[in-house]
């Protein structure tokens, strides 16, 4: 698991440095709705059960996959390079979002 866990980590970091991550429930689910869609939505597993909910029916209505990680709100954030706790993340580059897919296989909500 930890090792997983590494992996996930550096994949997340390149896609952060590589602009390819969406942050936020609200931009994601607007991405959704439009031309280019998240290929992938990451959510911690300490987001709140509303958000947990929301996301997983919209990713459901619109085919993409929503997978929780083992990673809490804070330290998302703060791997992110962000002083927030983002709770949710997408990925929108395809490669990224196939590597991701693989490394979290079995998590999917």
């Amino acid at each position: 698991m930890a090792d997983l866990n590494t992996r996930l980590r550096g994949m997340l970091g390149f896609a952060m440095r590589a602009g390819k991550v969406l942050i936020g429930t609200d931009p994601i689910i607007s991405a959704m709705q439009g031309k280019h869609k998240p290929q992938i939505v990451l959510i911690s597993h300490t987001a709140s059960d509303g958000t947990k909910k929301k996301l997983k029916f919209k990713c459901e209505f619109y085919g993409i996959k929503a997978v929780q990680i083992n990673l809490s709100t804070e330290e998302l954030g703060a791997l992110l390079g962000k002083t927030y706790t983002p709770a949710v993340i997408g990925i929108m580059d395809e490669g990224f979002a196939k590597e991701i897919g693989i490394i979290t296989s079995g998590q999917e909500i």
